[in-house]
């Protein structure tokens, strides 16, 4: 901590002080240290808005999409993990996009684990592999902690063998790497895996493994992971003194860890509580003056229509009158949806770099946000939509979506040997059979056929060769 604080002190560059805050949040957050942790972030995060750093912020934003996920502080951590991807968005180069989108995809499966939707999580893991096997630095540390959450995962799912064959590989990928937290977590899941498998010697290695980095670490979640699982071992060891221990160690640790996570929780709802009162306050005084300003306008157009009324019915024919309005409301129907070109020119500017990037593969894409994204409103939105792609909103980023997988497909044999839920996944459709009907509906053939032609076609082509 006293390092990162003199680099922040030393740095000049808004990038380097940012860097260095991140470091000091990233300590704390291991050391259990919420507030403190959350306080380094955010002061990166405001660095970051004048250093218009896309990349930056969005891994910034993405660690604060992670500690309030971990205080179960959901709405917040949703509104960090969008901001993350509109950033992600905007980032040039594929190689570092695809590493932030594989992230948010992480975060979300850490979401779904958190409800034990397990399932749902290990296709978002599934996805998440896909982009960090784009050659990224530290690619195999990325691959190592989703193979890691797989593992948690099938364990969680009973399916022992499969949790065991995804921590051994999370475990490959970092033999290279010095001992860390997340070797921590994988030994202790396979010491879990020995333990239902009721292996006592692997069981009892493993947590050795585990314990030694634990004893080097101040991450104040891994040690309680592993107090815990010990427990397990010493209670199928039938040692009740070890494992009576480990409960006092564990529930010492447990009671820390609250402790710093209330206090973090209480100070955020104190401060909502107080920007409510101001809010309502404020609210409370425009709603009043509204109402006068309402009151007064509404009396000024009563007069002036009787007026108008009287005047025109009593000198036009009510046949007249009734056309008047008809043409009026056409008028106004017509220019609702008129846009200036130079309105329609930057809405077209902005989906150019939409449909540059991959945006359109987030599931919770929609209109509304779309919109926000194009400085604009869903009205303008969606006449420039109909009128230059000749289509509504939905079948436009099915289309973008479809369009995306097929060139991936055609380009990057691994996407052949993906099942159809996965793909579907991937690209961002909720259900299988909503991503087999636009599929079919692009390209008139169901996803299995076209896949089926692509390896006939790879295959002919290496007889030929």
């Amino acid at each position: 901590m006293n390092i990162a604080d003199s680099l922040y002190s030393a740095s000049e560059e808004p990038y380097f002080k940012a860097k260095s805050l991140m470091l000091s949040a990233a300590l704390l957050q291991e050391a259990g240290e919420v507030k403190q942790a959350v306080e380094y972030a955010v002061k990166a995060g405001e660095i970051c808005k004048n250093s218009n750093d896309r990349v930056q912020s969005a891994e910034i934003y993405g660690f604060l999409a992670t500690q309030f996920r971990r205080l179960k502080l959901y709405s917040q951590s949703t509104s960090y993990i969008q901001k993350t991807s509109e950033k992600a968005g905007q980032i040039e180069d594929t190689k570092v996009r695809s590493r932030i989108f594989g992230l948010i995809a992480q975060e979300n499966a850490n979401y779904e684990i958190d409800q034990k939707h397990y399932k749902k999580a290990i296709l978002l893991i599934e996805k998440s592999q896909v982009y960090f096997r784009e050659k990224n630095t530290n690619q195999a540390l990325f691959l190592a902690s989703n193979e890691r959450l797989l593992g948690d995962c099938f364990y969680y799912l009973a399916e022992y063998d499969k949790a065991l064959s995804h921590y051994t590989l999370a475990s490959g990928l970092l033999e290279k790497f010095q001992d860390n937290f997340l070797k921590g977590f994988i030994y202790s899941g396979i010491s879990a895996v020995y333990i239902k498998k009721k292996e006592i010697k692997k069981a009892k290695t493993y947590i050795g493994f585990a314990q030694k980095i634990a004893d080097k670490t101040q991450y104040l979640d891994l040690k309680k992971q592993i107090y815990k699982t010990s427990q397990e071992y010493y209670a199928l060891e039938k040692n009740f003194e070890k494992f009576s221990q480990l409960k006092i160690k564990e529930d010492a640790l447990t009671e820390v860890i609250a402790e710093k996570k209330n206090f973090f929780i209480n100070n955020e709802q104190t401060s909502l509580i107080n920007e409510n009162e101001k809010l309502q306050n404020n609210n409370i005084i425009l709603i009043l003056a509204s109402v006068c300003i309402l009151l007064i306008l509404s009396a000024m157009l009563f007069f002036y229509y009787k007026r108008n009324h009287s005047e025109k019915s009593g000198n036009l024919p009510r046949e007249v009158i009734l056309s008047n309005k008809i043409l009026a409301n056409t008028k106004i129907s017509e220019n609702s949806k008129t846009l200036s070109p130079q309105v329609e020119l930057k809405i077209l500017k902005k989906l150019e770099t939409f449909e540059n990037s991959i945006m359109f593969t987030q599931k919770n894409i929609s209109l509304s946000s779309l919109s926000i994204y194009c400085c604009t409103n869903v009205k303008y939105l969606s006449i420039v939509i109909n009128s230059h792609k000749q289509k509504d909103f939905n079948n436009y980023i099915n289309e973008l979506r479809i369009k995306y997988l097929v060139n991936k497909i055609r380009k990057e044999p691994q996407y052949l040997k993906y099942k159809i839920v996965s793909l579907a996944e991937f690209v961002g459709f909720s259900t299988q059979s909503k991503f087999i009907e636009a599929f079919k509906k692009e390209m008139s053939v169901t996803p299995s056929a076209f896949i089926k032609s692509i390896k006939e076609q790879q295959l002919t082509d290496r007889i030929h060769t």
